[in-house]
């Protein structure tokens, strides 16, 4: 037999936030990192400023891909907390009804 699930339904949600928050910032890290690389690129001679400038372009490419990532567990955290919310407001009611029940 399983034991009950207890989660805090604020804190799901403040994590949801704060994994949003961590994904533009590390969006905005990355983009700025990949463009600091491209700029290099002009100063390097031959085959070093072209894998500069590619690696450049992977660290920003990188850096969108993981935000998007970050982006969307936290719109899904922020679902499951509302989800749960609703729930428990649900199963609270209900638990008063039966409790109005008796008297």
């Amino acid at each position: 037999m399983t034991g009950p699930i207890h989660g805090d339904i604020e804190a799901i949600g403040r994590d949801a936030g704060s994994l949003q928050e961590i994904s533009d910032q590390q969006a905005a890290i990355m983009k700025s990192l990949g463009s600091t690389l491209e700029g290099l690129a002009p100063a390097l001679r031959g085959g070093a400023g072209t894998a500069m400038q590619n690696v450049g372009e992977q660290l920003q490419h990188q850096g969108q891909q993981f935000a998007t990532a970050f982006a969307d567990h936290s719109h899904k955290m922020g679902n499951n907390a509302q989800i749960l919310s609703s729930a428990d407001e649900h199963g609270s009611a209900m638990i008063s009804g039966v409790g109005n029940l008796i008297v």
